[in-house]
């Protein structure tokens, strides 16, 4: 995980770039945005409990507590 604090580059100028994302070309989503161009969003969720289907029987998704990725439009 990121801390909070910030360090500012020497050659930083806020009149020039702005913004530190913009003096790292990055977005503030960082890895999540790399499909917002197409108007995908990266989310990340969590099932607090374990699924299985009623008709079959079988484990449907993670194990309890694993966090998939999924795409959001």
């Amino acid at each position: 995980m990121r801390g909070t604090n910030k360090y500012y580059p020497p050659d930083f100028d806020p009149a020039k770039h702005g913004s530190l994302n913009k003096y790292h070309h990055s977005h503030p989503l960082r890895e999540r945005a790399r499909k917002l161009s197409q108007g995908i969003l990266v989310i990340r969720f969590e099932m607090p409990f374990n699924i299985w289907c009623d008709g079959c029987q079988n484990h449907i998704g993670m194990a309890r507590g694993q966090r998939p990725g999924a795409a959001h439009q």
